[in-house]
């Protein structure tokens, strides 16, 4: 099973250089698990040397991205057409992710392995509906190569997100294998605000990966925290 890691740095952003320190960093302390490609999707343009020099300690190849248009998404299709195209499996990474745990590769192999290609995604909400959060998910390029939608800005992006057409519920209604998938389990539609320590819940514990929003939740006040989380238990729809 080839599987290739796709991690958005964005250049000339102002945390750039700590994202990336930070993800590298993790990566080698919570080894992945499982044999993978890395690519670098530079995403607006080159990264300066330095911030290549971080990365490149993960022994990643770097994809420079001129057109910044549709953010990440756009670029993970982008990649599923191109540098990604003969992967079976893609990990789409945004650039405040990073590793608190090792195996979580194999978490999602496993997962993949036992339910067949879909999308697996490694935190999920229901604010504004019900969503797998595509800060980090795990799919096959051709799902992201045959999304009809034009992914251009940031309204767009969102949709493909959790909009009424958006990836996960195009692949349910194809009958494709759409969950969560935590250290806990696999959860379905329906119960993936089931797990105690998800993201927004808990110690969030539970969520194979880290990034900026289990951060904030964690420096929030405990007023905040059940706030967040009331909105992100909304009955599924």
């Amino acid at each position: 099973m080839k599987i290739c890691l796709l991690y958005i740095a964005v250049s000339n952003h102002e945390q750039t250089t700590d994202h990336a320190a930070r993800f590298a960093a993790s990566y080698h302390e919570n080894p992945p698990g499982e044999a993978h490609d890395t690519i670098i999707v530079c995403q607006g343009g080159p990264l300066r040397a330095d911030q290549m020099a971080i990365l490149s300690e993960i022994r990643a190849n770097f994809w420079p991205r001129a057109n910044d248009e549709g953010r990440d998404i756009a670029a993970y299709i982008h990649a599923a057409k191109t540098v990604a195209a003969d992967y079976d499996m893609v990990l789409c990474l945004g650039e405040s992710v990073h590793f608190w745990k090792p195996g979580w590769l194999t978490r999602l192999k496993e997962a993949w392995q036992r339910y067949g290609k879909g999308m697996y995604g490694v935190f999920a909400t229901h604010v504004i509906r019900a969503h797998l959060q595509t800060t980090a998910f795990a799919t096959a390029p051709e799902f992201l190569r045959d999304y009809p939608l034009i992914v251009n800005d940031k309204q767009s992006r969102y949709a493909f997100e959790h909009g009424e057409r958006a990836l996960w519920r195009r692949l349910r209604k194809q009958n494709r294998p759409v969950k969560l998938v935590t250290w806990s389990g696999d959860w379905n539609p329906g119960a993936w605000r089931l797990p105690k320590n998800g993201i927004w819940k808990g110690d969030q514990s539970d969520c194979l990966m880290r990034c900026n929003h289990l951060v904030r939740y964690e420096e929030a006040d405990e007023k905040r925290k059940r706030s967040w989380q009331i909105s992100a238990d909304r009955a599924f729809k």
